[in-house]
Parts: structure tokens; C-alpha cells; sequence
């Protein structure tokens, strides 16, 4: 069994293809959570995670859903994990690997194309299409390494330094207070029904932030038809990424 998070589509992109070339099964971990997914069964011979990147580290569903009693004892005898980032995954394996309470056999990145709209431009469509051409082939590769049951980690100094003095300040960002609907909002309801945290709800046709804090996933700004969603006044003029926007 594979289960992802994802909140723009990059991290279930990587998990679909996978499930695909080695013929498991694939599940949202956000879907679990709010119960909307059945009985789902893929390999018991492997367990795998897919998910992004996130100030150095995990998303806080994922770590959550880890560290879970029933999901440790649901582990399969090879545990895998493909982290997708915009640049360096830093040492997140080794904070699932925590979570988990056990050692992945076989750890990887894999690059993605840019989404934090909330700090910065995300990918153009042009990189994006470019980056998933070579993340398919990483892809591809990586399915024949979990068939081969190969045991490769990820550690070096330099990564644990750098989640050491990133993840922290992801909690101080994960906050809801900023976000807002403009008036380019047309009330379709789509951020409420994508959000994995369920942190949003449509009261009197406009999205509001019911939670003082969220995955940061950045599906709703990412994903909304009308980029009606605001992040403070600087993302008015960013573009945003969706991998379905590439279809």
C-alpha cells in the first residue's frame, strides 16, 4: 500500500505513477482521515509514503498519520518513502523515519515543480512540464529500485542541519489569518470540498478560515478557477501551479 498527501497534485502524481509500474494501490492520507475512503487494499509486502516537503520537513497530517499506532502496526516488511520538493527534501525521511519508529529501507527525492505561491512565483507552465518529463524518468527508476526490494537512505549532515533550523518555523507559518477571498470569487465551493485539513467553509457564499491553522498544502490558492484566493497582498501578483493545469 502507498499513501500519499498532497495538496496541488505533485505528491499524487509521484504516487499514481508508482501504484501504476509496480502494481500496488494508492491512497490519500487526507481522505482517510475524513473518512471518505473504503476499504482500499494494495500490497501487504510493501508499505510506501508520498508526500512533499514542507520547511525541511513533513506535513503535519503526515506525521500525524505516522506516527499513528495502527499505521505502525500496518507496516509492511519494506517501507519505503519518495519525498517531492522544489529544491532540497533535507533530511524529512528522517522525521518519518521517527514518526514511524523504524528505518525506511529505501528513501528518495524527487524534484517537482515549485508551488509555495505563499513566498514566491511557483513554476511557469513551461518548467513545470519540463521538470515532470525528468520526474518521470526519476519515477520509472525508482519503481524498479522498490521491485527490487534495493535498501538505500538519504543522510548526510548538511540535511539534518537544515530541517533542524527550518522545521520550526513551519508551525509559525501554517496560520489561516491571512487568507482571503477576493472579489474575483464566484462561491463554486471547490477550496471548502479540496482542503484536506478541512480548515475551510462557504458562509454566506465566500470561503472562510474556520481553522487558526492549516497543512499550508496551498491547494485552495493554488487550485481556486478564479485565482480568487489571497495570501497578503503579495500573492496578487504571483501566478499559481496546479498540476491538473497542465492537462
Amino acid at each position: 500500500m502507498i499513501y500519499y498527501f498532497s495538496g496541488t497534485g505533485n505528491s499524487r502524481y509521484a504516487a499514481e505513477k508508482i501504484a501504476r509500474l509496480t502494481g500496488d494501490k494508492c491512497v490519500n492520507i487526507a481522505s482517510i482521515y475524513k473518512g471518505t475512503v473504503g476499504s482500499v487494499s494494495g500490497r501487504n509486502d510493501v508499505t510506501g509514503f508520498v508526500f512533499p516537503v514542507y520547511f525541511s520537513g513533513m506535513p503535519e497530517m503526515v506525521k500525524r498519520f505516522a506516527s499513528h499506532p495502527e499505521i505502525k502496526e500496518k507496516l509492511a516488511p519494506y517501507v519505503f518513502a519518495v519525498i517531492t520538493c522544489g529544491g532540497d527534501a533535507a533530511a524529512a525521511d528522517l522525521a518519518l523515519e521517527k514518526a514511524l519508529g523504524r528505518k525506511l529501507d529505501l528513501s528518495a527525492s524527487l524534484l517537482m515543480p515549485d508551488n509555495y505561491v505563499i513566498a514566491y512565483n511557483p513554476s511557469t507552465k513551461e518548467d513545470a512540464i519540463e521538470r515532470l518529463k525528468k520526474a518521470d524518468a526519476k519515477l520509472s527508476g525508482i519503481a524498479d529500485r522498490i521491485l527490487r526490494r534495493e535498501k538505500h537512505s538519504r543522510k548526510s549532515s548538511k540535511a539534518k542541519a537544515l530541517s533542524i533550523a527550518m522545521y520550526p518555523f513551519y508551525n509559525l507559518f501554517r496560520t489561516t489569518l491571512f487568507f482571503k477571498a477576493d472579489k474575483k470569487c464566484n462561491s463554486c465551493g471547490l477550496c471548502e470540498r479540496l482542503c484536506p485539513e478541512g480548515a475551510i467553509e462557504i458562509q454566506n457564499g465566500k470561503p472562510v478560515w474556520i481553522k487558526n491553522k492549516c497543512q499550508h498544502c496551498t491547494g485552495c490558492i493554488n487550485t481556486c478557477p478564479q485565482e480568487a484566493i489571497q495570501f497578503t497582498r503579495f500573492t496578487e501578483s504571483r501566478g499559481r501551479y496546479s498540476i491538473t493545469k497542465l492537462k
